[in-house]
């Protein structure tokens, strides 16, 4: 089973959960984290999540309104970051998230039991 929940899409910030469900193992992907981390929270809650119970966060671009608290969570709660080399390099870590995995054009990238291929899209990022 796979479901999509959107907690927030627009300029003031996107945030997409995917989840799979194989009858034994469940993975959650946040795919992009534009909000702020209260708020980011707030709508996990009310999806009946919180930020630990993350497998992994994917962000598809480096825009304020994609990234967010996304570099927070990831620090605080261990949650891996997947992103492009270019956008990590735009995010200027000082140091890399503690989990981290660069997403390439077209390499598949596993996730629990997700599959994700990523793919580049012309966008000014």
């Amino acid at each position: 089973m796979l479901r999509f929940r959107s907690l927030a899409s627009g300029s003031s910030g996107n945030a997409t959960l995917v989840e799979a469900f194989d009858g034994l193992h469940r993975t959650r992907v946040l795919i992009d984290c534009g909000l702020g981390a209260r708020q980011l929270a707030a709508r996990l809650t009310a999806a009946g999540l919180s930020p630990s119970q993350l497998d992994a966060i994917f962000i598809t671009h480096e825009h304020g309104d994609h990234v967010g608290c996304a570099l927070l969570i990831a620090a605080r709660f261990g949650v891996p970051l997947c992103a492009s080399a270019g956008t990590f390099a735009a995010l200027r870590c000082a140091e890399p998230p503690p989990t981290w995995h660069i997403a390439r054009d077209g390499q598949t990238l596993a996730i629990g039991g997700l599959q994700l291929r990523p793919f580049t899209v012309p966008h000014d990022a």
